[in-house]
């Protein structure tokens, strides 16, 4: 993949691949059956790179992007079209196709959508040192908040790639929460080498807030808090120290103490498990991305999506293929029937549900059918859960695990014995004329237990029953 760049304009080092990127840019060259590219775009820098093409030997369309950074907006030429790719106010990158069949822009701009998360979520550094990242942001910081910034760079050392992203990822929100929040007028980033050490002050004269008034770090807005929140986070996990010294009217001055090896890079040809968020309301989509972005480089984010249907959900599922759902369970339906369709896609995700309260019974039946966890959107448990579930591992509270161990309700009758033999054979698979016939039962009395059992164990269906089992 070769980076294409405009004349006197500088090409941006080549990424990573990341099988997220290739499954976007292998969907959009569908769409017209000839090539897709995903590049990302450095916007301050009027640069771009290649990241996923679908054909090697067909060059990226240079004018084209280039007239998409200077218009920031899609562009049709004949049968190629580009659209934006765009997180918040800023374009990341450029989704590119041509060829075939002229392209949906509806449908392109959606999967535009999609490659926002993912390109934001790639490898931040992307080739450059940490000082060229910061110096980049600060750049396009100064150019579309009007804000006055400097960066001083003391002393010279090697950063792990994997710490460098950290470091980068904690900056971009300092910067987010200097401008958006606070207001600032001047930003300054400061990047120390010491012995065995990294330390990274980013200072500004915003509105400032009352940094002791606790751990909760009250500031002007929630956005600001959560971003606090997940940067104090990523440093305990790091082992590192992060210092916030602030007070009303006086900006902020925030400080970042890392030993340099505390995040070796992942290991080579490891990926990194893809979350897709689905939530009806806009706040809470926003506030999980950003804490799993930020609270395990281990995540990268698909994509998020409003919910809608079953059918919905489970086209989301089946096109973008992710690792892990993470799902209000309102959008669920009371049956969780969805929880079926989706164990029954080429790939199914886990599934970590988003409640700030799930009954008992809603909370049984959705562990039967395979949930691998479920957490308030706001609980410090969420990165832990979703990332537990990643691995496969199912990881509940220990109230939860109370309640699922917890006896039955009054007035629900025990499971008899004769219903326990036959759990154990619909568990096997057995129809009900199998298990009548290897228990000497007639069919009609087998159809009574399974309904026995399905009403005492809160099952949905023989499925779920044969999971519980």
């Amino acid at each position: 993949m070769v980076a294409a760049a405009a004349s006197g304009r500088t090409p941006v080092e080549d990424g990573e691949a990341d099988p997220l990127l290739r499954r976007i840019a292998d969907h959009l060259a569908t769409l017209t059956g000839g090539a897709g590219w995903v590049a990302r775009v450095d916007e301050a820098g009027g640069s771009w790179a290649t990241l996923v093409a679908t054909d090697d030997d067909v060059p990226l369309p240079a004018d084209v992007v280039a007239r998409l950074l200077a218009t920031r907006a899609a562009v049709r030429d004949g049968d190629v079209l580009a659209v934006p790719v765009r997180r918040g106010p800023r374009v990341v990158g450029a989704c590119v196709v041509a060829g075939g069949a002229p392209a949906d822009q509806h449908l392109v701009e959606l999967f535009a959508d999609h490659a926002a998360l993912a390109l934001a979520d790639g490898g931040v550094l992307a080739g450059r040192t940490l000082e060229q990242a910061v110096r980049q942001e600060l750049a396009w910081v100064a150019a579309r908040a009007d804000v006055r910034t400097d960066l001083v760079a003391v002393g010279a050392g090697t950063i792990p790639d994997g710490l460098g992203d950290e470091v980068l990822r904690v900056v971009q929100e300092a910067l987010l929460n200097a401008t958006v929040h606070a207001d600032a007028a001047c930003v300054r980033v400061g990047v120390v080498h010491g012995p065995g050490t990294l330390t990274v002050l980013v200072e500004d004269d915003g509105r400032g807030f009352d940094a002791a008034a606790g751990t909760r770090l009250h500031v002007a807005t929630a956005g600001a808090r959560l971003g606090l929140r997940a940067m104090a986070a990523r440093a305990r996990r790091l082992d590192g120290e992060l210092e916030i010294d602030s007070a009303p009217g006086r900006g902020t001055r925030l400080r970042l103490t890392l030993p340099c090896s505390a995040a070796p890079p992942p290991a080579p040809g490891r990926a990194r498990t893809g979350v897709l968020v689905a939530a009806a309301r806009p706040v809470v989509r926003a506030g999980v991305v950003r804490l799993l972005q930020l609270g395990e480089p281990g995540l990268g984010m698909v994509s998020e999506v409003a919910g809608g249907g079953a059918d919905d959900l489970a086209s989301a599922c089946r096109l973008l293929a992710p690792d892990v759902l993470v799902v209000e369970h309102r959008l669920l339906g009371d049956d969780l029937a969805v929880l079926e369709r989706l164990a029954a896609l080429p790939s199914p995700p886990a599934v970590v549900l988003l409640a700030e309260d799930c009954a008992d019974e809603r909370l049984r039946a959705a562990v039967a059918a395979g949930v691998k966890g479920c957490v308030d959107p706001d609980s410090d448990r969420l990165v832990a859960v979703v990332a537990a579930a990643g691995r496969g591992e199912t990881l509940l509270a220990d109230d939860q695990l109370g309640r699922l161990a917890a006896p039955a309700r009054p007035g629900d009758r025990a499971i008899t014995p004769r219903e326990q033999e036959v759990r154990r054979l619909v568990a096997r698979g057995l129809t009900d004329r199998q298990i009548a016939r290897a228990l000497a039962i007639s069919a009609k009395t087998v159809e009574k237990h399974v309904g026995s059992l399905l009403r005492k164990t809160n099952s949905r269906n023989r499925t779920m029953l044969a999971r519980l089992a």
